[in-house]
């Protein structure tokens, strides 16, 4: 028996080196279960026999060799045909894909059903970068991601999306299973270890940025409130992010008081009369919210023109953005 690092997730393959990597992904997603691994259905159901199992983790050799009789709240199996090798209070999932996707999506089901685990969570606090403009078409979303690929060098940092198109599916070729929606949902009964293993599970990995998938349903956004944000803020610090870059693609209900909770926001703005107008504008209106107090935190970008600009999905450091967004970080907050 091999123990990687609550309650207990048995993970079972008769291939050894398989086993002591997917307990090694498992710790590093710091997932709040003890994880302990089997190759042998002898002591998997001599240890079941003494201990509770929450979650079992096996292929489709380990449900033939009787797995799939183990008494747990639930049984996963790895196989290449998912839509066919199932049994009842059986979840099959795609072995053919990222051990860190077949994780996510083993957390995401863990939350929908309500597994109980000793998932740790802090009331750590850190750092909002908001990215925001009156401004259309000024490299805002490419501005953001920058920031948070440059913070992600120093510390955890997570990249969050409030556009009602963000175009994720499309630039990441990517139709994702879980996004804001679905965590926002998690979040109605609070902040606690349901929310915290669906965050684990709907966040992905870019350059070394992890990012919530943003809404797919624009309307969605209208339905979010001031007070969610601040519980999604909370959710995200006490999960171990040090950095929060909120890139909010428009006005929205609660936007004072989410621009509020920025420690630094960072306004794209362009040099012709109508956009300067834009701008004028909006600062006016902030001077006369008594207590506001944005304009100290807002930092003006003026980019200049950015000549052959990569994709977000590319590695941005080092770029001529990457270059110009580092001139104006706040490197000490993170």
């Amino acid at each position: 028996m091999v123990i990687a690092s609550g309650n207990c997730m048995a993970v079972y393959f008769s291939d050894s080196e398989y086993l002591e990597n997917f307990l090694g992904y498992l710790a590093e997603r710091n997932t709040g279960f003890i994880c302990r691994g089997f190759t042998n259905p002898g002591s998997l159901a001599e240890y079941a026999a003494k201990e509770k199992i929450a979650v079992l983790l096996t292929d489709a050799e380990g449900l033939e060799n009787g797995a799939g009789h183990i008494n747990t709240d639930l049984t996963v199996v790895l196989t290449e045909r998912p839509d066919v090798d199932t049994l009842p209070d059986v979840y099959a999932i795609n072995i053919l894909q990222p051990v860190d996707e077949i994780i996510r999506e083993i957390l995401k089901v863990v939350a929908k059903r309500d597994i109980s685990v000793s998932k740790g969570f802090s009331d750590s606090e850190g750092y909002i970068y908001t990215f925001f403009s009156p401004v259309g078409r000024c490299l805002t979303t490419t501005l953001a991601m920058t920031a948070a690929q440059l913070l992600a060098e120093r510390s955890e940092t997570v990249y969050l999306n409030l556009e009602a198109d963000s175009g994720f599916s499309v630039i990441y070729q990517q139709e994702y299973d879980a996004d804001l929606s679905d965590l926002l949902f998690y979040l109605k009964d609070g902040i606690g270890e349901r929310a915290a293993l669906m965050l684990q599970g709907t966040v992905c990995r870019s350059q070394g940025v992890s990012y919530v998938p943003p809404v797919t349903n624009p309307e969605d956004l209208l339905r979010i409130s001031s007070d969610e944000v601040r519980s999604l803020f909370s959710l995200l610090f006490g999960s171990g992010f040090k950095n929060i870059i909120l890139d909010m693609g428009e006005i929205l209900p609660g936007f004072l008081d989410i621009l509020s909770m920025s420690d630094r926001i960072y306004m794209p703005v362009r040099g012709d009369a109508m956009s300067k107008a834009k701008e004028g504008q909006l600062l006016s209106y902030f001077r006369t919210l008594e207590d506001f107090g944005a304009e100290e935190r807002i930092v003006k970008l003026e980019p200049p023109y950015f000549k052959g600009i990569r994709k977000i999905t590319e590695n941005l450091r080092g770029t001529d953005v990457g270059r110009y967004m580092a001139g104006y970080l706040d490197y000490h907050h993170a």
